[in-house]
């Protein structure tokens, strides 16, 4: 099989259990609470089945975790920010929250979450926002309180400047992606996410045999796959899904390490434009993902397919970023070759992960 967009991982760790190397980035036994924290009274996130869908696809099962739902904040992102957050403020018990500024980089739903863990500690927060970030994620991100400081430039020069002013005014950074000397906090962050993977094994008894999920720059993608690595008692097939002009992950395989990606990630999947990945993901990730894959044009119909579904299925609110999973299914699905490849079959069953709604179409 050739197919320009579809590769498979050539170090995928089938005959390896779960161990010490991913463990330290994904710990199954130190999943939080992170509603707790917000005194949220939501409850897990619906796991919603999608049976029609699944017999025009040709599969078992799919079945969509919809965290546009979460908090009532519209994203998954809230629960690695918030999280991130408290961590920081637990471990240095000896600076009064007031005075703390925390900052990151993000195009709209990481922003938003760590400026809501801010404001659940009573601290100030600053959000440094990419030059293609829409005015309204902007708005969104100032009606919490926000300082918001713009940069000529994308997601990495975001990043580039956050740290610069961070260290010069000593602010404290909450990324979802890592750098030499800086892994803590992203690793608080992907905690917090795996408070979203712990639901789906607690809501779905048989589990999924394939996982389509979002790629990024890795954090929501290694704390699901690494989450159920380890605790299922038959690993899924995990396939990760990302923008072809932004492939970053795609690039990475095929390098066997850390690699850019080939385009200039610009997408109508505002939060999976990321040209790096996450450094501290790769232990699990560039063992544990199983094919990686790219898309474009498909993502906008599977929006539509969410919001207009087949039959009775239940209707999803979503953004292009959290429409990406399901534009990866289709895409293989329409391609025979693709779809014996992945061994998709009438008793497959699938998760995808709608990560966010209509509010918050960038989720880095």
């Amino acid at each position: 099989m050739v197919l320009s967009w579809l590769e498979a991982n050539p170090r995928a760790a089938h005959k390896h259990g779960y161990g010490a190397a991913q463990r330290a980035v994904i710990d199954p036994d130190r999943v939080p609470d992170v509603g707790a924290l917000l005194g949220d009274k939501h409850g897990p996130t619906p796991l919603y089945a999608l049976p029609a869908l699944a017999k025009r696809l040709g599969v078992g099962e799919i079945r969509v975790k919809d965290e546009s739902q979460r908090f009532g904040f519209g994203a998954f992102k809230a629960l690695g920010g918030v999280f991130a957050v408290h961590e920081y403020v637990t471990a240095h018990r000896g600076e009064a929250p007031a005075g703390l500024v925390f900052t990151t980089a993000s195009s709209g739903n990481h922003g938003r979450a760590v400026v809501l863990g801010a404001q659940s500690v009573g601290a100030s927060c600053t959000i440094f926002l990419p030059k293609f970030t829409s005015a309204e994620k902007e708005a969104a991100i100032r009606a919490r309180g926000a300082e918001v400081i713009r940069v000529d430039g994308d997601y990495e020069a975001a990043v580039a400047q956050c740290r610069l002013e961070a260290e010069e005014k000593g602010w404290i950074i909450v990324s979802d992606t890592s750098w030499e000397g800086y892994e803590q906090t992203p690793r608080d962050v992907m905690r917090g996410y795996t408070q979203l993977a712990d639901e789906i094994v607690r809501q779905w008894k048989a589990g999924p045999t394939h996982v389509f999920v979002q790629a990024g720059v890795g954090g929501l993608a290694a704390a699901l796959i690494g989450y159920l690595w380890a605790v299922l008692a038959h690993r899924p097939v995990f396939v990760m899904v990302e923008p072809q002009s932004a492939d970053c992950w795609f690039q990475s395989n095929r390098a066997g390490k850390p690699a850019l990606a080939s385009g200039n990630a610009e997408t109508a999947m505002g939060g999976l434009a990321c040209r790096e990945i996450s450094p501290i993901t790769w232990p699990v990730l560039g063992l544990g993902a199983d094919w990686f894959m790219t898309i474009e044009d498909q993502v906008m119909p599977a929006r539509h397919l969410f919001a207009h579904p087949l039959d009775d299925d239940p209707p999803i609110a979503s953004g292009p970023s959290g429409s990406a999973g399901l534009a990866g299914l289709t895409r293989v699905c329409t391609e025979e070759a693709a779809f014996k490849a992945l061994h998709l079959d009438a008793r497959s069953r699938v998760l995808l992960i709608n990560s966010e709604g209509n509010l918050g179409e960038a989720t880095v």
